[in-house]
């Protein structure tokens, strides 16, 4: 890599423009990632990624004291693994208090690309002090060359991220703090609240709503709703019951889709053992978690491990 040929003298140049309060972010290269969904992701160049874990690494730990335990995404030890454990977690307490428990689903609209760069900076400002930092983390939100305008923060920099949790970590508190919400769990912008009685469940669904127009001018997706936690929960990767997890009906069928796109690779010699072990690995450890090896079983006898010399010698 050319940045590491000449570290020293590259993090030097790096070192000095944040001091002049010279630097500015480079160009950001655009490309899509299709799962879990179709998304356009924009990274920083190698250079910019080096200012954006430097600053994580120093307001990261600040605004971690702040974020409530029930925030999950893009901190450490609070992965899709452990959303899902909390929220099986909350339906089995929830059931032992009512008995029939019914589930508030909700998840922002375009919510990377909703955030309002004012509103954030404030939101900032009221945890980092230092001007110098905050004049980086100024530059690095509205100088970005793929955002247009005064919202939004691009998918693939890590300070998007950390950002993306401080802008939410206001509706964090709203819920538990004002609402006095109990069983209430949010992985980035989904977010689920737990109540025996539904009534209850679109009285908060309203409170919500105004709040989050009002103070951080974002909407709820279409797809928002309450039902009972019956029929089951899908959250964090996973289809959630009282008491077990299934997993999602979509991933099983990419998953049957790809190990028979892997199978006709691997026979025309495109693919080797190893890049088939890796995804066979993926898999596994996803199905791990959850019960459903039926499900694992019919979908991993969709792999089929045949050259195509083998196959003509048949």
């Amino acid at each position: 890599m050319l940045f590491n040929v000449r570290l020293e003298e590259n993090l030097l140049r790096i070192r000095e423009c944040l001091r002049a309060k010279e630097w500015r972010p480079g160009p950001f290269r655009a490309f899509e990632v299709f799962e879990p969904k179709r998304r356009l992701v924009h990274a920083p160049c190698f250079a910019d990624r080096v200012v954006h874990h430097a600053l994580v690494q120093v307001i990261g730990p600040c605004f971690e004291r702040r974020f409530i335990a029930q925030s999950f995404a893009c901190r450490v030890g609070k992965g899709t693994h452990a959303a899902s454990d909390y929220l099986s977690s909350m339906l089995r307490s929830a059931e032992a208090r009512w008995g029939g428990v019914y589930v508030l689903k909700a998840d922002v609209t375009k919510y990377f690309y909703s955030i309002d760069h004012d509103i954030l900076l404030r939101i900032v400002s009221r945890t980092i002090g230092d001007p110098d930092v905050l004049n980086v983390l100024r530059v690095l939100v509205k100088e970005a060359d793929c955002i247009e305008g005064n919202r939004g923060l691009p998918l693939g920099a890590l300070t998007s991220q950390l950002l993306a949790n401080v802008y939410l970590d206001q509706l964090d508190h709203f819920i538990k703090d004002t609402l006095g919400v109990r069983y209430y769990v949010r992985y980035m912008d989904d977010f689920i609240l737990l109540h025996g009685d539904k009534t209850e469940l679109w009285r908060l669904l309203a409170e919500i709503r105004d709040f989050l127009a009002c103070e951080l001018h974002l909407t709820l997706n279409n797809k928002t709703r309450v039902f009972p936690a019956s029929h089951g929960v899908d959250f964090a990767g996973y289809r959630h019951f009282s008491g077990y997890k299934l997993p999602r009906k979509r991933n099983v069928r990419r998953a049957r889709k790809k190990f028979a796109g892997l199978s006709r690779c691997y026979a025309d010699g495109r693919v080797d053992i190893d890049t088939v072990r890796c995804c066979v690995a993926s898999f596994t450890g996803y199905m791990r978690h959850c019960k459903g090896w039926k499900s694992a079983e019919s979908t991993l006898n969709s792999l089929i491990l045949v050259k195509n010399s083998e196959k003509d010698k048949e």
